[in-house]
């Protein structure tokens, strides 16, 4: 060996004695950074469409309390290894839901007397239904019915004469239904007693457009309310809520409610991503506001995380047997899949006001469950020549 070669041997040797020493688990800890930078750069999307559940409802978030996880020797994952989420298994597949939740549920006839389709919209009352029929296809005059849940009898109650989407849900309150309607690019608000009669315009106001010289212009639509005397609205593009009298007025807005959208009257909040996720609920009545827990989804009352129902008070908290919660529906009712020891996997509605769980139906992958509708105050689907309505009774 020349100098030079013995010279170089004896640097290397003293930089390999200052490398310090590698971790035993560098691969799970490289791994692990990849994938909380990974996630972190994630943004989710939510698309609103017609599928096997169409959801609008009401999110909030909440942050349930908890320790910080201890750091355990676990084995390194494979690099790309898929994360997979295990279901939480319960030892028993809820009853079906009439026989758990007998007073929730109700049958609508999914055809008027006069043979034309009846699509249900919402509850004037506890007991009394609002729909409106339409002929298959396009319909240039629908019209509103109402259906007596006791009786089991139909009325019409007036003829709309004028195209009525199905996403465009009426509202009704203080005796009065109202509804907007598309006139050119104008927003049109007609109102009839709960009664029936002769619709009548109430107020008339530019729609907000949004310019598209390609696809075609879109015309942005209103949520509605009706309390205390007054017809409210929020536009479902911008928000900010605008009030008349229901005899027709002068409209106005409502103080402090820039970039809020009508919820459940007589609340309304400012929206987050996903339909019906909501944040800052403000009472129009009474100009109560309520605190954001974080990360859950939340109506007025509960909230719910991934495995609890809390109530925002946190008076009360409540396991949930099964996964994949939804939006809460009529502050009580929330959808969840249940997986059994045996690997059966079935849809639920669980009763936060009860604590019980009902079955929809028994999940089959080889064929498509029936579509469940669902809005802010009511859950319901086809069974047969009925629509199978879950709803709050004492509402």
């Amino acid at each position: 060996m020349n100098d030079v070669e013995e010279a170089l041997r004896r640097t290397f040797a003293r930089a390999e004695a200052r490398i310090p020493a590698t971790p035993p688990d560098l691969l799970r800890q490289v791994t692990e950074g990849r994938t909380r930078r990974g996630r972190r750069g994630l943004v989710p999307a939510t698309a609103m469409a017609t599928c096997l559940v169409i959801w609008a409802a009401a999110a909030l978030t909440w942050r349930a309390p908890h320790p910080s996880p201890a750091v355990t020797a676990t084995p390194a994952p494979r690099l790309h290894e898929p994360r997979i989420h295990e279901p939480r298994i319960v030892e028993k597949i809820a009853p079906p839901l009439e026989q758990a939740l007998p007073s929730v549920v109700a049958e609508v006839p999914r055809e008027a007397p006069n043979g034309e389709a009846f699509t249900p919209k919402l509850f004037v009352d506890p007991r009394t239904m609002l729909g409106y029929v339409a002929k298959k296809g396009y319909d240039p005059a629908p019209e509103l019915w109402i259906y007596h849940l006791e009786s089991r009898t139909f009325r019409r109650l007036t003829v709309v004469g004028y195209p009525i989407a199905p996403v465009d849900s009426p509202a009704a309150g203080d005796g009065f239904i109202v509804w907007f309607e598309y006139v050119g690019r104008n927003i049109r608000i007609m109102a009839i007693p709960a009664t029936g009669g002769t619709p009548l315009e109430v107020v008339t106001f530019p729609a907000e457009l949004e310019v598209d010289e390609a696809n075609g212009d879109t015309i942005y639509g209103v949520d509605l309310a009706v309390g205390d005397g007054r017809i409210f609205w929020s536009s479902t593009r911008s928000g900010g809520v605008n009030q008349v009298p229901v005899t027709g007025g002068k409209p106005s807005p409502v103080p402090g409610t820039k970039g809020l959208r009508l919820f459940s009257w007589p609340w309304a909040g400012r929206p987050l991503d996903g339909p019906g996720a909501m944040v800052n609920l403000l009472n129009l009545s009474t100009g109560e506001r309520l605190d954001d827990p974080a990360q859950a989804v939340c109506h007025v009352t509960w909230c719910v995380t991934d495995s609890q129902a809390i109530r925002r008070d946190g008076s009360r908290v409540l396991d949930l047997p099964g996964d994949n919660p939804r939006s809460i529906v009529a502050d009580r009712f929330v959808t969840l899949s249940q997986t059994d020891k045996q690997g059966r996997k079935a849809s639920v509605i669980y009763d936060l006001a009860t604590a019980r769980a009902g079955r929809l139906w028994m999940r089959n992958d080889r064929k498509a469950s029936t579509t469940l509708y669902v809005s802010t105050e009511m859950i319901y689907f086809k069974r047969g020549d009925k629509w199978a309505v879950i709803h709050d009774p004492d509402r």
